[in-house]
């Protein structure tokens, strides 16, 4: 039987333990003992064939006392993220990637008021603060504006936002493990608005986000083989070929670029013929903008709640 809790965080990371131990120590450090009382974090490893890496991410789990779901090879942020979602039987999960740290105490207590205080909600998202190598505000990006709503979006930020498990239930495969990589937390989105559950970018507050690290320190992670029982090669060459070179299309033989195959694969589920670009676009025109106008509460940068029509 699975432990109930209250609200669950996961984790998912590959070939790492440094951002790991960043993240878990910035949740314990920026977040008030009463609200750590409710929470149990998780951590899943996506397949990392480093074994030396593998026992000291073992290791830093152990420190923490924190469960460390191991995947026998690298499924994908889809798999990851299901595994997470269901690990706890909780109300509330919180999925961060390993590169995301808090440092603002009323980051969950703004979140946990949103999903608790609106029905029929989606998932919600955390505004970024984009840091850069030295450890400061990226100066290129503009700061998170703290003076605006709650805005209605097609999917939040895929690397920090959470949702109720009963609108984690309500998606019958959960996130969507035919797609390799990329575009997970926007089929998840649209699958939610399909049934009337819209989501959500929160104004404040922001989280700190260290900048994709997965796939930049792992290249290897930007290709994959192509499933057979979802879009075979040769089909999937067929509609890249009206497009793209086939150096694009297969730049290894017998593999392609994730997020071109689940770009495809996600406009063949939704029925749109934008299999290149911007295939969510006509999506988000057809499922989430027809929930507009909905009344919604939140707490804004100074604590008091807010009411508006989004």
């Amino acid at each position: 039987m699975k432990e109930k809790v209250r609200i669950a965080i996961g984790i998912p990371t590959y070939n790492d333990v440094e951002r790991v131990n960043s993240a878990i120590a910035s949740i314990y450090a920026f977040t008030p003992q009463e609200d750590l009382l409710d929470c149990k974090i998780v951590v899943v490893d996506d397949g990392t064939p480093n074994e030396k890496m593998k026992d000291r991410l073992r290791n830093a789990c152990n420190k923490y006392d924190i469960p460390l779901i191991e995947h026998d090879k690298n499924y994908g942020i889809p798999k990851a993220w299901n595994s997470l979602s269901r690990y706890y039987d909780s109300d509330i999960v919180i999925l961060f990637n390993d590169d995301i740290q808090v440092s603002e105490p009323n980051w969950l207590k703004c979140m946990l008021y949103f999903l608790e205080n609106n029905d029929k909600v989606g998932s919600v998202g955390w505004p970024l603060i984009h840091m850069g190598k030295n450890g400061l505000p990226k100066p290129d990006l503009p700061p998170p504006n703290y003076d605006t709503n709650p805005g209605l979006v097609g999917a939040p930020v895929g690397c920090a936002f959470a949702f109720k498990k009963s609108s984690y239930n309500v998606v019958p495969s959960g996130f969507p493990e035919q797609l390799p990589s990329f575009y997970e937390e926007i089929f998840f989105g649209m699958e939610l608005a399909k049934y009337g559950y819209p989501s959500y970018m929160l104004p404040y507050p922001a989280v700190e986000h260290y900048g994709s690290q997965t796939f930049a320190n792992n290249p290897e992670l930007s290709v994959a083989k192509p499933n057979p029982s979802v879009l075979s090669m040769d089909k999937y060459k067929e509609i890249m070929l009206q497009r793209f070179p086939i150096e694009r299309i297969e730049p290894i033989p017998g593999f392609v670029y994730r997020m071109d195959y689940s770009r495809v694969i996600f406009a063949l589920h939704f029925g749109v013929t934008d299999y290149w670009e911007n295939p969510q676009q006509a999506v988000h025109e057809r499922m989430v903008y027809p929930l507009l106008g909905r009344k919604i509460k939140w707490l804004d940068k100074n604590m008091e709640e807010k009411t508006g029509v989004m």
